[in-house]
């Protein structure tokens, strides 16, 4: 400490006294810094971590294939036999497309869904699953348009559709191919 004549105390600060209010000014900074920051936070609309209950839209989609293709079997099942099965693929399709169209249409909001049957899946498919074996007396297997069909008791029975699912989000594009077997 020292004495000034300048001071109408008597005392003359040093550069330490100031320090206080450095550390002040400084903590406003930092502070008002922060609040940017939180503000910049809140426009972007980061909601962090959000538990949802509703399936993600892939599961959604092929659940309601699945069911789209089971319903269009239980309207052919017994009604062909195996001479008819042209017929029966078509009366299947006829069946099955509106129910995929439908499907599209359900998930059309936020991006979009495409669905489309696989004659080549199919084919794959029919070469190494179509159920045979010596206690079964099933005919062979035949592909037509996506549509896995096989001889079983003398009538046409549809066995699987090969499904290529498309689903395009804001996000993220994905597409697979589904093998549908109806019970």
């Amino acid at each position: 400490m020292s004495r000034s004549a300048a001071d109408p105390d008597g005392w003359v600060g040093t550069p330490n006294d100031d320090r206080g209010q450095l550390v002040l000014v400084s903590g406003a900074v930092v502070a008002v810094a922060l609040l940017a920051l939180l503000v910049v936070h809140a426009q972007l609309g980061f909601a962090g971590v959000v538990e949802t209950t509703e399936p993600p839209p892939l599961d959604d989609v092929v659940e309601t294939t699945d069911s789209g293709v089971e319903m269009a079997a239980a309207g052919v099942a017994g009604r062909y036999d195996w001479a008819a099965r042209d017929a029966a693929v078509e009366d299947f399709r006829s069946r099955l497309d509106p129910a995929l169209a439908s499907v599209e249409r359900a998930h059309a909001g936020g991006g979009g869904v495409a669905l489309r049957t696989n004659d080549s899946a199919a084919a794959g498919w029919a070469l190494r699953n179509c159920p045979d074996g010596p206690y079964r007396e099933f005919g062979p297997c035949v592909v037509d348009d996506g549509v896995v069909v096989q001889e079983r008791a003398g009538e046409t029975a549809v066995v699987a559709v090969l499904v290529d699912v498309r689903i395009a989000t804001p996000r993220s594009r994905t597409a697979l191919t589904v093998a549908v077997r109806p019970n």
